[in-house]
């Protein structure tokens, strides 16, 4: 976004499409909004009404956050300002104004939002060793719904692409077949959905609704469980639809058994199918990401810039897009070309996010130490001990991808080991981790116990 009219305009489509406000509130409360000035950091929007202005200012800051973060893909500050009539200001944006076009949202033969969501797309999707078979999975059960994989249970953290897979799946099956019912919803709509029907004693409506879907994709499913009523409706839907031969598809932040307080009766069928994981991108993958992110927007980055980026965002692709998609902004405004100063003054709130690097590091070695059974000592030592060897190159591997390191230092941990020497040893154990599922388990579990000691 080159201008703040454009910012303006993609913040109203979000308030608009995604943000549930409708053309009158639309019309009385956002229309007569103006962005007067936006730093990066800060937006201050103008309003000339004074009634007008208390009552966005009280009701609808919270939204108006929620639009920009979800448009430039960061958070920002957002503060309402009464401003003068007569104060010249930044036209509203045709396009942003309400319009009885063709709207780009609309409901589907059951009567749920759907958006445009072509960005996600399997053609738009980073593959890469932590998601490749996630990415296979879902690509085949597109390809034949009810027939690969069902159900297909995709799991990950937070922000690692299990959401774009999902609309993925529903824009390649839309594409593929216009005519067939494909409902996609996350767990809160779901659950919201089902409590309004039993209020409005309308439940008969609510299962002809989802069960006569060709294909129910549910994403952050984890968040039913424990609520009785909505684990029941979820049972009998699951197998009304599976029994017909219809495709589900769910994702989680945990595999079935580990979600807390999920009856067992769902765990058993969510493990009928496929469970595939999703794990945090490595070095390379993350590099290859921002490039992504970047084309997309039309931004171009020096390569020094898209390293550092790598480097300092380790283990989130939604945190990658809002770095990219921050400095553009910053870049823009400044009107000036992306550079490594400009870069860590834009991500300093990403970088890093959970610890200093160095806590990391002193976390990977005491959790190798007590798993393996060797001291930290031996492992930044030279010996070269099997044991030892084995714990180091593990411990270089967990660092490397926890912290995005440059291989050189690294090496200087462990006692001015060499670029190659670090690099093998990566190279080593990513390779064990493919072929020994239990070594992999092995290695996640430390650095699960770094991420959250």
């Amino acid at each position: 976004m080159n201008s703040l009219s454009e910012l303006w305009e993609a913040v109203c489509s979000y308030l608009k499409n995604e943000g549930g406000i409708t053309s009158s509130v639309f019309t009385l409360w956002f229309q007569p909004l103006h962005i007067l000035k936006f730093d990066g950091e800060k937006v201050i929007l103008g309003i000339e009404n004074e009634f007008k202005f208390g009552i966005v200012e009280k009701r609808f800051n919270p939204l108006l956050k929620e639009a920009f973060l979800n448009t430039l893909g960061f958070p920002v500050e957002v503060e309402i300002v009464l401003t003068q009539a007569e104060e010249e200001k930044p036209a509203m944006p045709e396009t942003a104004k309400p319009q009885k076009a063709e709207p780009t949202a609309d409901t589907d033969e059951t009567g749920n939002l759907v958006i445009n969501n072509r960005n996600n797309s399997f053609e738009n999707f980073v593959v890469g060793k932590s998601n490749n078979y996630a990415y296979a999975a879902a690509k085949k059960v597109a390809e034949n719904p009810g027939k690969a994989y069902n159900p297909l249970f995709i799991y990950g953290k937070s922000g690692l692409g299990k959401t774009h897979l999902l609309k993925a799946i529903e824009n390649y099956m839309r594409q593929k077949n216009p005519d067939a019912v494909i409902i996609y919803v996350t767990s809160e709509h779901f659950t919201n959905d089902i409590i309004e029907h039993i209020r409005n004693s309308n439940t008969f409506e609510l299962r002809e609704k989802y069960r006569r879907a060709d294909a129910l994709l549910v994403d952050d499913i984890q968040f039913i469980a424990g609520k009785n009523s909505i684990e029941e409706e979820f049972f009998h839907t699951f197998n009304s639809l599976t029994e017909d031969g219809k495709q589900i598809v769910l994702s989680s932040d945990n595999p079935p058994n580990e979600i807390p307080k999920l009856t067992e009766r769902l765990k058993n069928r969510f493990e009928w199918g496929l469970m595939a994981d999703v794990q945090p991108p490595d070095f390379e993958m993350r590099m290859a990401i921002i490039k992504n992110k970047a084309e997309a927007i039309d931004f171009q980055m020096p390569d020094t810039v898209v390293e550092y980026i790598a480097e300092q965002v380790n283990h989130n692709v939604r945190q990658l897009e809002g770095a990219v998609k921050k400095l553009q902004a910053i870049c823009s405004l400044l009107n000036t070309p992306p550079t490594i100063e400009i870069t860590k003054d834009a991500i300093k709130e990403l970088m890093n996010t959970t610890q200093p690097v160095s806590v990391t590091r002193e976390k990977v070695l005491e959790q190798v130490s007590l798993t393996m059974g060797v001291s930290t000592q031996n492992i930044t030592s030279d010996k070269r001990d099997k044991n030892i060897k084995d714990a180091r190159q593990m411990a270089m591997y967990i660092i490397r991808e926890l912290t995005g390191m440059p291989l050189e230092e690294i090496g200087k941990i462990f006692s001015g080991k060499t670029h190659s020497t670090v690099k093998h040893s990566i190279m080593t154990v990513a390779d064990k981790m493919d072929k020994d599922k239990e070594f992999k388990t092995l290695v996640e579990n430390i650095m699960r116990n770094v991420q959250e000691d």
